[in-house]
């Protein structure tokens, strides 16, 4: 597993600015309509943007991660952009698992219509259910992730619950990608994890002035990253 260290950041940053690799999905993510599985035309909202689309794909392209948690899919935008990325370098063994109560009844499938248009289904596997239950429940069958892009309910304790939950299914040395860290709960929920939880560090994409600045202006990065570096050692073993 790699480690985030200083050159790993520079050249993501670099490759992060030049992506051309995903020009198909740019075209697709900037309409303003997609298809459900039936077929039917449907507005497309949501979504992450193009800028941090890419983010999300040049890092996992870098990471190589074996098995990827997705909590929220909706279109499937930032579904498509990991699922190419994961492609690229996929075995049998690799694994991407994405959890939406609301694909169907919400979203008509067009998540995964969209990834079947795309033949990027091969390693994905939706559960429709909440994440609450979900996450808790791969941890039960035995499943370790190696990168987790939350994005689901925004409440913070709802995030709160995404996060500890994923931590313990994270496997030392995983990435967890949280969307939209400067809004709702969500900004809260960095702040706690950032205070409190020594075994998540958190990537700082900036330098340090840039960094300080972005901070007390609640600036963010729409996407903020942690590397799990140790076990969660608080509490009784096993708890």
């Amino acid at each position: 597993m790699k480690f985030l260290d200083s050159r790993f950041v520079r050249e993501f940053l670099r490759r992060w600015k030049d992506c051309v690799e995903t020009e198909n999905l740019d075209k697709i993510a900037s309409n303003s309509t997609t298809l459900t599985e039936d077929g039917q035309k449907v507005e497309l909202k949501w979504q992450v943007n193009t800028r941090y689309a890419r983010f999300l794909y040049v890092l996992v392209r870098m990471f190589e991660p074996e098995k990827i948690l997705e909590i929220g899919m909706a279109n499937g935008i930032s579904s498509a952009y990991i699922a190419k990325a994961q492609n690229l370098y996929a075995q049998k063994k690799h694994t991407h698992v994405i959890v939406d109560p609301y694909q169907f009844s919400q979203w008509h499938n067009a998540g995964k219509a969209l990834l079947k248009r795309l033949d990027l289904y091969h390693n994905v596997k939706v559960i429709e259910d909440y994440s609450l239950s979900a996450v808790p429940n791969l941890e039960k069958d035995g499943w370790k992730f190696d990168f987790a892009f939350l994005d689901g309910n925004h409440c913070l304790d709802y995030t709160l619950s995404d996060l500890v939950t994923t931590d313990r299914v994270l496997n030392i040395g995983g990435l967890i990608a949280l969307d939209d860290s400067s809004d709702f709960g969500v900004k809260f929920a960095v702040k706690y994890i950032d205070k409190y939880r020594n075994n998540l560090k958190r990537i700082r994409l900036d330098n340090k002035l840039v960094h300080f600045f972005r901070e007390i202006t609640n600036e963010r990065r729409r996407i903020t990253i942690y590397q799990k570096i140790a076990a969660d050692d608080r509490g009784a073993e096993g708890t």
